[in-house]
């Protein structure tokens, strides 16, 4: 049993519209005052763009590749820093647009996840293209890291903990104010439900398009849905996250055996 707690920071920020360039620099500056021993850093969906919907043309010009520019200084940040970081991005391959999640390592490993389920009410099917793979699961310093993107949340099979597959859930979001209730309660469910810790990151401020995002709605909460910090006055929420009370509680608590069996088809 790996007994080291896995240090987790989420970075809960305004995000500078399409302008890839600040938000890069932003994260430069948050990353300095991240706590010392940070495993992992999490930060929301479409960290250097926002959520840039009805405007393809605009998007595809901000779009990138896995090899270009945001991933290659996110790998750069981490070799540093020595810890992971994980958000999405704004990506192309074959002239379709993704909104991509990653997760890169300091040793260079690198994952990605291309979204599946497009916010249709909001017109991102209309920009991106859909993912056509289940949401991957990450091993990383002991824990098995499942990762979803915001809409991906109000889905409880996609999001299915088969068998303790995973130890802890990644939702990196841009979820606005006026489901911030939805939000709240979502995370709390899919941590009860599957007995994981989850950790929701949100934006905050407010986008072009007039979209207000909460400050403070980040939340990391543990394995029995209980909240164990969010945001106060910095944009950085870090937790500890231990593995051995994890499994205490799945052994003391097994609900896990009595889950009923499926599939997904893509």
């Amino acid at each position: 049993m790996f007994s080291r707690n896995l240090r987790v920071a989420l970075i809960e920020d305004n995000i500078a519209w399409a302008d890839k360039a600040a938000n890069v620099e932003q994260l430069r500056r948050n990353l300095r005052n991240v706590p010392e021993g940070t495993d992992l850093v999490v930060l929301p969906e479409l960290f250097t763009t926002g959520f840039i919907v009805g405007d393809r043309d605009t998007a595809a010009h901000l779009a990138e590749r896995n090899i270009d520019d945001t991933i290659a200084t996110l790998h750069q940040l981490a070799r540093h820093y020595n810890l992971a970081l994980c958000g999405s991005f704004l990506a192309h391959t074959a002239g379709q647009l993704y909104n991509r999640a990653f997760f890169i390592e300091a040793n260079g490993e690198e994952t990605f996840y291309d979204k599946r389920h497009l916010f249709a009410f909001a017109g991102e099917d209309s920009v991106y293209k859909q993912g056509y793979t289940l949401a991957p699961i990450v091993r990383y310093r002991g824990f098995n890291i499942k990762l979803i993107v915001c809409y991906d949340l109000r889905f409880p099979v996609f999001c299915r903990n088969v068998g303790n597959a995973y130890d802890l859930l990644v939702v990196v979001a841009n979820w606005p104010k006026a489901r911030e209730n939805a939000w709240k309660q979502l995370l709390a469910a899919r941590a009860i439900e599957n007995e994981a810790y989850v950790l929701g990151v949100n934006r905050c401020g407010q986008d072009p398009q007039g979209i207000v995002y909460s400050e403070g709605s980040s939340q990391i909460i543990d394995f029995k849905g209980k909240l164990i910090t969010e945001r106060a006055t910095s944009p950085i929420i870090a937790a500890d996250l231990s593995l051995p009370a994890l499994a205490r509680f799945r052994e003391k608590f097994p609900a896990w055996h009595d889950a009923d069996s499926f599939t997904i088809n893509l």
